[in-house]
């Protein structure tokens, strides 16, 4: 079951939402449970006392607690990385404001059902269809960790450390090269041929380095720069720094 919120102060739009996702549903033989929030406060309260979303459509201009200020406190407050936010908006100059909060997508309104089947789609694709875990091998035992929760990928010599949000450190002996084909297509991006990072944990984004959610600095190669500045702009769709 899929667990989705809807956060919008325009109530035709909730019900047109539910209404796409219900079809989709549908569609696809599964099952989605939607909530629907018409204001940033109301969610921030249900925030505090429930279980997080797997997606937050996510208005930006809502009265007094705007949908950026929403982001912020699922970010930083709960130290929540499991939500993918789709910010929404019937405008389309929002760039860096949305970047910090590291949302999956940005949908301009008016919404198609086409853009919500694209959302759900790519969701499934990403965390519910194969690619859930990052395997790996140390000495003669085999190991999975959920690729949500791993930051960054770091390679020092032959072995490669897996920093791990909310837990201990892994490493294993391998090749970058290895651990970027298995997990192409899963949100990570390769910035130096001796780091691949998680996108869904970057917090800052600077033309030699990002700064990760836990404070790490990671340098990104010049090689490199061209390359992770088009595919930051292209995931998240937000713009031009």
């Amino acid at each position: 079951m899929y667990r989705i919120g809807i956060c919008d102060d325009d109530y035709l739009f909730c019900g047109q939402i539910e209404k796409y996702l219900e079809e989709y549903a549908q569609q696809e033989e599964i099952e989605i449970q939607s909530e629907v929030f018409f204001s940033g406060e109301d969610y921030l309260k249900y925030m505090k006392e429930e279980s997080a979303f797997d997606i937050l459509f996510l208005d930006i201009e809502l009265q007094q607690i705007n949908g950026i200020i929403v982001g912020q406190m699922i970010r930083a407050e709960k130290a929540n990385e499991v939500t993918q936010i789709i910010y929404i908006s019937s405008k389309e100059n929002y760039a860096m404001q949305l970047f910090q909060n590291r949302p999956m997508d940005f949908l301009v309104k008016p919404i198609k059902k086409e853009d919500i089947e694209k959302i759900m789609c790519k969701y499934r694709q990403l965390f519910s269809e194969g690619r859930m875990f990052f395997e790996y091998h140390f000495g003669k035992s085999s190991y999975g960790i959920n690729i949500n929760q791993i930051m960054f990928f770091q390679c020092s010599g032959k072995k490669v450390r897996i920093v791990i949000s909310g837990k201990e450190e892994e490493e294993f002996y391998g090749k970058m090269s290895d651990v970027e084909k298995q997990l192409k297509g899963s949100g990570f991006l390769t910035v130096h041929k001796s780091y691949i990072i998680n996108l869904n944990y970057v917090s800052e984004f600077h033309v030699k380095e990002v700064v990760m959610t836990n404070g790490t600095i990671v340098p990104i190669s010049q090689p490199l720069r061209k390359k992770v500045r088009q595919r930051v702009l292209q995931i998240n769709k937000l713009g031009r720094y």
